[in-house]
């Protein structure tokens, strides 16, 4: 055979061996899968490459501090090469580091990445927090969750503590808990630390930090996101009410004061008002045992009421509209995001202990007719004054007072009821935080459902 038909032979045989079949599907890689977040407080944004990966996702570019993968991403397997970058177009900047590192990912497993500290000294340096997450198997209307500290202090929280830098008492709540008399997911625990996984039934809960040994006051509250149910073709988002979810709590500390990270205020709601009506006074903040009861407002209606309607010989009776007689504070319901399990911030109440981060226990609006009537329905959505049983008899001065209230729990015994201008902020669900001038809770989904 010719030198050349030996050439050309070799060519047909590779062109043959690397057909592939139209329905050949490539294998994808077992990937590793990890979080990422950025909680160094006092300095711009970063950029953490993977040096060894020359991929779309060999890095994580330009993240400010709190910014983060909040969801699992793939992560090629085997020994992997950090190094955290100044992120600037100014080459003298951006060729600066302050971390280089090596991370191991296996194939498969689960991991989360958080960068913590501080840049510019005064604190903890510049550190990577790497742990394998893999193994936490919540079961059945089950979800997992964890509490990790990354804030070196708590300085600048809204409810005062003794000591900022004493590592916090953390707390898991269902709606109906407080921090006193409870038992806690992690007592002092320390900067870099995290708890173990809780496995919990799927619900709404909050994440309650306190000063070491004294759970009195909650310095940060936060309500674990739900997340959604998948719906037809919808997937799950991963959630305290989602089975399956691995949820990874994070404190942050607040932006260092000065510092090129953010320092931008949001994300506590607008202020709301309670009843301040004279007429309500004693009504507006009222402690039972250890339950508060806020009255926002009343509204007071002329219900029930029938009209004599004479047509020649004929007499019929037609039932009239209600009226508004009178309204007090707010004159209606708390805004739609007031539920049950929400996290507050209660402001202005003469009495300490009614301030602070607070959970809303239930709303405890009330219907009271007058005259009473044993079909009337004085709580739940479908309240309302039942009509008089004869409509024969024209009823014209049955009366409904509708309060419009929400409960939480405390510790301590205040004078009551409360004196003072009491407002409430409702604190946001969201997996972000983004009040930079406090510390605050920032929520990671180690595994989806």
């Amino acid at each position: 055979m010719t030198r050349f038909r030996l050439f050309a032979c070799g060519l047909l045989a590779l062109a043959i061996g690397c057909k592939k079949d139209a329905t050949f599907v490539e294998p994808l890689p077992d990937y590793a899968h990890a979080t990422f977040l950025n909680a160094v407080s006092d300095t711009m944004q970063l950029d953490t490459r993977i040096i060894d990966l020359p991929t779309s996702y060999s890095g994580f570019m330009d993240y400010d501090f709190r910014n983060g993968q909040f969801f699992p991403l793939n992560i090629d397997p085997g020994s992997r090469h950090f190094k955290v970058f100044l992120s600037s177009s100014v080459d003298t900047i951006a060729s600066k580091f302050l971390l280089d590192t090596t991370l191991t990912f296996s194939g498969g497993e689960d991991y989360s990445i958080y960068l913590a500290g501080k840049a510019r000294g005064g604190g903890p340096g510049v550190r990577a927090i790497f742990t394998n997450i893999s193994g936490v198997a919540p079961g059945a209307g089950k979800f997992a969750l964890r509490v990790m500290n990354l804030a070196p202090s708590l300085a600048g929280a809204l409810v005062a503590i003794p000591d900022t830098s004493a590592a916090p008492d953390v707390f898991i709540l269902s709606p109906t808990q407080v921090a006193s008399g409870t038992t806690a997911a992690a007592t002092g625990l320390a900067f870099g630390a995290a708890s173990q996984y809780s496995v919990l039934d799927t619900g709404t809960y909050r994440i309650a930090l306190t000063a070491p040994g004294t759970p009195a006051a909650n310095t940060v509250l936060a309500t674990v996101p739900v997340g959604t149910l998948p719906v037809g073709g919808s997937s799950a988002v991963a959630g305290s009410g989602v089975p399956g979810s691995v949820i990874t709590a994070v404190i942050v500390p607040r932006s260092v004061p000065g510092s090129p990270a953010p320092q931008t205020r949001a994300g506590q709601g607008a202020l709301q008002n309670t009843d301040t009506s004279v007429s309500e006074a004693s009504r507006r903040v009222v402690l039972t045992g250890d339950t508060v009861t806020v009255q926002l407002g009343s509204t007071r209606v002329l219900v029930n009421r029938w009209a004599r309607v004479v047509t020649g010989t004929d007499t019929t009776y037609k039932r009239l509209a209600d009226s508004t007689l009178s309204v007090t504070g707010t004159k209606g319901p708390g805004p739609a995001t007031l539920t049950r399990g929400a996290s507050i911030l209660v402001t202005g109440a003469t009495q300490p202990e009614y301030n602070g981060f607070q959970g809303v226990l239930s709303l405890a609006d009330t219907l009271i007719c007058s005259a009473p009537d044993a079909g009337d329905v004085v709580t739940g959505p479908t309240k309302h004054c039942a009509p008089p049983a004869d409509t024969a008899v024209v009823a014209t001065s049955d009366t409904a007072v509708t309060r419009y209230r929400f409960r939480y729990r405390i510790v301590g015994t205040p004078a009551s009821p409360g004196t003072g201008n009491l407002q409430y902020r409702i604190v946001p669900v969201g997996y972000t935080a983004t009040d930079f001038v406090t510390p605050q809770v920032i929520f990671m989904i180690d595994k989806r459902p």
